[in-house]
């Protein structure tokens, strides 16, 4: 191929195999493009490039000299938001007093719940957590019949989806108990193993014993008991109450069923699950020597003297196929699921937890004895720093905040403490406001009366409570604590600590723990963000401070938080001590 010219005219000959096949004749004038022209449109292309440069300069200059956004990690929701623990029972009652009998049930439910999540929603809390809610056959509601029922006095399966559907319109997440360590007696699955009907012999851990000495052969070390049973003629296990059986986690047929649970509440939406009675899904051992398991001699058994071990390798087996089947349901960002326990134990002996998939551990700050109250939140702070911790101030087993150790005094500088450690706030149900335990209750109902909404008969129920109310309600109760005229009721400054709670240093930032006596102080920063020193007087006395004496802070601080005053004032601390009164907290903002 080869081409031909002139100077007014452009001819292409084409060549092929030495012929011509086509002449082609273009007259540039007929263009309208002359010499002129074409120089007119290369300077125009000349023009463009060098804007164009121009431009592709300056944005190179304008990326290397602008300020670089602050890095923000990609927190999961398990990683910032409060938990509030409700009892259903205890929390709000929807059904009406019948005209007629003028009785009604008086236990809470869920479309209780429904009705008040505006409420919840109110107060900053983003994540549920209703306690069991099975078909059981016991008050405490941990007998379980069936693991995938409602039970009736708490409403439907329809109740609950309506619940889930609205809790997600409302951006809120659902944690539900995950009861593993045992069933009822009137589970199917313990009727089947009575009769020894197929894979079911083996859900539950029975040994042959004399049905008049079975107490005294059968050597229990630890927490346990056996009982003998008149269907099957064997003895079988319990570490709870004797109508709360053990399941048998060493068999493959039980732990899929687990699974299958599991699965089916993940299908309904939920978002994690809290293991209830974890510590006892594997204890001390608990048989002597020679005693039969599931018809197996000690030499046939090789587990025999191990059925139940805190320490073994089944931990964490356990938990990494919980966490599996949660995270098979991780399909995108925002669908992530938490698989939580509760630390019993001094907190380093629950670490290992996290290696084997848990998501959070709940610990109180105020469970350990010893050394001053101030000292030993220090170290438990220390110890906890930097994991993932669910902070929590007792449940429905234990007492509330304003019955602990701290008493009611201290519970505006302790929900502080609480809502601003890294980790996740566990606030159980009427905290909040200040509510106590039942002055003359025994435990555990003394812990779980209705949710005090008013001082009308606490606006729980239309009809009879299923346990007694606290007599305070008429003063400690939302309505009051919502009244205009004082502005640092614990209500109000537990919200104002939930929106404080949003700030980015909060939210990831890392944690510096010192302590002076019975003045706690640490601070939270993230990078690129203001810090803050959180200062609480756990003492019953003034203290003075230089908090950047103490801490490293700078001079130049700007108080955000105060639990008992109107304190919004800007401080150099190279001039001023601050004074903190005992029981009350502070936080202080720097840049």
């Amino acid at each position: 191929m080869k081409y031909l010219s002139n100077e007014n005219e452009l001819e292409k000959k084409i060549f092929i195999n030495g012929r011509e096949q086509q002449h082609v004749h273009l007259d540039l004038n007929e263009t309208g493009l002359g010499k002129k022209g074409w120089k007119k449109l290369r300077l125009i292309l000349l023009v463009g490039f060098l804007v164009g440069l121009a431009s592709l300069i300056a944005g190179v200059v304008i990326i290397l000299l602008a300020p670089k956004h602050p890095y923000r990690p990609d927190l999961k929701w398990y990683d910032k938001d409060t938990v509030y623990e409700i009892l259903p029972e205890s929390f709000k009652d929807s059904s009406f007093k019948n005209v007629y009998t003028k009785k009604g049930d008086g236990v809470g439910d869920l479309k209780g719940i429904l009705a008040r999540l505006d409420y919840l929603k109110d107060i900053g809390s983003k994540i549920l957590y209703i306690n069991s809610i099975y078909e059981s056959n016991d008050e405490d509601h941990k007998a379980i019949v069936n693991h995938t029922k409602i039970d009736e006095i708490y409403g439907s399966m329809e109740d609950f989806v309506e619940l889930r559907k609205v809790t997600k319109e409302m951006k809120m997440r659902l944690i539900m108990d995950f009861i593993s360590n045992h069933t009822g007696k009137q589970s199917q699955w313990f009727l089947k193993s009575q009769k020894k009907e197929g894979k079911y012999t083996d859900y539950y851990i029975w040994t042959t014993c004399d049905p008049q000495t079975y107490r005294h052969d059968l050597m229990v070390i630890g927490r346990g008991a056996w009982t003998y049973d008149d269907t099957r003629k064997e003895c079988y296990f319990h570490q709870l109450e004797s109508d709360k059986p053990d399941l048998n986690l060493w068999s493959a047929d039980v732990r899929q069923e687990l699974e299958s649970i599991l699965r089916f509440w993940l299908d309904k939406g939920v978002d994690g699950f809290h293991v209830q009675d974890f510590q006892h899904l594997y204890e001390d051992k608990i048989l002597g020597n020679g005693t039969l398991v599931n018809g197996k001699t000690d030499s046939e058994h090789k587990d025999l003297n191990r059925i139940r071990t805190s320490d073994n390798l089944n931990y964490p087996k356990l938990l990494k196929a919980w966490k599996t089947v949660l995270e098979s349901y991780n399909t995108k960002p925002g669908r992530e699921k938490a698989l939580i326990v509760t630390a019993k134990d001094d907190l380093n002996t629950t670490m290992e937890y996290f290696d084997a998939g848990v998501t959070i551990v709940r610990v109180n700050p105020l469970s350990d004895s010893g050394a001053s109250f101030a000292e030993r939140i220090e170290t438990k702070l220390k110890d906890a720093n930097s994991k993932r911790i669910g902070w929590m101030y007792g449940d429905k087993y234990s007492s509330r905040l304003t019955n602990s150790l701290v008493g009611p005094v201290q519970i505006k500088a302790l929900l502080t403490l609480q809502a601003t450690l890294p980790g996740a706030p566990f606030n159980y149900y009427g905290n909040e406001i200040g509510m106590t335990d039942h002055p003359t209750l025994s435990p555990p109902n003394k812990y779980r009366t209705p949710m005090q909404w008013n001082c009308k008969g606490t606006g729980f129920s239309q009809n009879t409570p299923w346990v007694d109310r606290n007599p305070d309600y008429i003063t400690v109760n939302v309505e009051t604590e919502n009244a205009i005229g004082d502005e640092y009721t614990t209500l109000k400054v537990y919200k104002r600590l939930q929106e404080l709670r949003e700030n980015e240093s909060f939210q990831w930032g890392t944690m510096s723990v010192n302590r002076d006596g019975d003045l706690l102080m640490y601070t939270r920063k993230a990078d690129g963000f203001p810090g803050y020193l959180v200062a609480i007087n756990l003492g019953t006395s003034k203290v003075t401070e230089s908090f950047h004496a103490a801490t490293g802070i700078p001079k130049e601080v700007k108080v955000v938080f105060h639990t008992h005053k109107d304190d919004n004032s800007a401080i150099s601390l190279s001039d001023t001590s601050y004074i903190l009164d005992p029981s009350h907290a502070v936080v202080l903002e720097y840049q």
